[in-house]
């Protein structure tokens, strides 16, 4: 009797410990499946607002330009974040010129920098009867290296301006000149930009911009490595497992950008709710985001070395947009450095040449919820110009 209790025993545990094996099996492996299939459906639907333009090297980038005319505003978005960021703006300023809104490389609909590049060769054999043109496509890792030393680092501001100028000068062919906007990051890519290709802007303007000094404070740098980017790695991390989208399923999370039905946007395709979904769940976006912010003390670095090597251009000008407080989450000596690297931007780089403006508004996406407050004077510039080249 005590052995058929035991067997019996023995039994109910082993039954048990595999139906809990296939219940974990099932977490670990189902859930990352129906993401990953998820993801591959709604890519091609939720891009339809755009195209995405061939750039070189094997990569596409996504753009989306509305209106015409010069000049031609280019919006760039905030660190890690894709371009859904401005739609509200570029649809109130599309009936007065070009708008292009862009995803930079690796974000939102926009591919991840190669990993190869193929390069093809033509040598042109001649002879006396015929000519042969005989193709060679090489892939090395000495070619990745030399392409990577001409380009810049990836993820950083050098090979985000370079992309940049391909994408809207060379596959799209905007009407120069270009009005600059860029919020934090985007705001280093203008001025890098602007750097470069000084005859191809008339006007910077630089929303809450980061400014390349502000990791030479310790604490700074240490909150941005030790709390935001291991934020960052835990939700990639998530996305990956496929958690996310049943956070997004259940509403048991947030979405960053999320569209009011009672906002006039008139292009049924943009979709930014569920493409906002989609990128929560898309580990690879996400990946992208945290090289953005992991290369930070480079792309400083690489804004430094280009303002020491040539002076600011004299043609362009220069409007600086700050919230009345930068982050009201954040401990108010963080507040206070940030102030200080803008006050810095101001009075020391830019000589107090740059207007200065404030926004009445701490929402620190307020270029999207309230895209009135740029509306006005982005117009204004746009006036301005077309008054000088007779335009108007």
């Amino acid at each position: 009797m005590v052995v058929i209790s035991v067997r019996s025993l023995s039994k109910t545990c082993v039954q048990t410990v595999w139906k809990l094996g296939q219940l974990l099996l099932f977490i670990i492996i189902v859930p990352p499946l129906i993401n990953y299939a998820s993801l591959k459906r709604e890519a091609p639907l939720l891009a339809q607002h755009g195209l995405p333009y061939d750039i070189g090297y094997g990569q596409k980038l996504f753009l989306r330009c509305r209106g015409k005319g010069a000049p031609t505003v280019i919006l760039d978005a905030p660190t890690g974040m894709n371009s859904d960021v401005w739609i509200p703006l570029q649809e109130k300023l599309k009936a007065k010129t070009t708008v292009c809104i862009y995803d930079r490389a690796g974000l939102g609909m926009s591919d991840s920098p190669p990993s190869k590049t193929i390069k093809e060769r033509k040598i042109l054999i001649l002879n006396s009867e015929t000519e042969t043109t005989a193709r060679f496509t090489i892939e090395s890792d000495e070619t990745d290296a030399k392409i990577s030393k001409h380009r810049g680092m990836d993820h950083t501001v050098e090979k985000m301006s370079e992309d940049l100028n391909r994408l809207i000068t060379a596959t799209s062919q905007q009407p120069k000149p270009f009005v600059l906007v860029g919020s934090d990051l985007g705001a280093i890519v203008a001025r890098f930009y602007t750097q470069m290709y000084e005859f191809d802007v008339s006007h910077l303007f630089l929303i809450d911009p980061l400014v390349e000094t502000l990791f030479d404070n310790q604490q700074w740098k240490e909150h941005w490595y030790d709390r935001i980017i291991p934020r960052l790695h835990a939700m990639q991390l998530s996305a990956a497992i496929g958690v996310n989208r049943m956070l997004v399923l259940t509403h048991m999370i947030d979405i960053p950008l999320t569209l009011r039905t009672s906002d006039e946007i008139e292009d049924d395709n943009i979709n930014i709710n569920h493409r906002q979904k989609h990128l929560l769940c898309n580990a690879a976006h996400i990946s992208s985001a945290i090289r953005e912010h992991f290369h930070m003390n480079e792309t400083f670095s690489q804004m430094k070395l280009a303002w020491r090597m040539k002076t600011f251009p004299s043609n362009v000008s220069v409007t600086i947009i700050n919230r009345r407080q930068y982050d009201k989450s954040l401990p108010n000596d963080l507040n206070k450095i940030w102030d200080d690297s803008q006050e810095y931007l101001r009075t020391q780089l830019f000589r107090n040449q740059a207007q200065h403006r404030i926004v009445d508004t701490t929402d620190k996406y307020f270029v999207f919820h309230k895209p009135d407050l740029l509306e006005t004077l982005i117009k204004d510039v746009i006036n301005k110009w077309r008054e000088q080249k007779g335009l108007a």
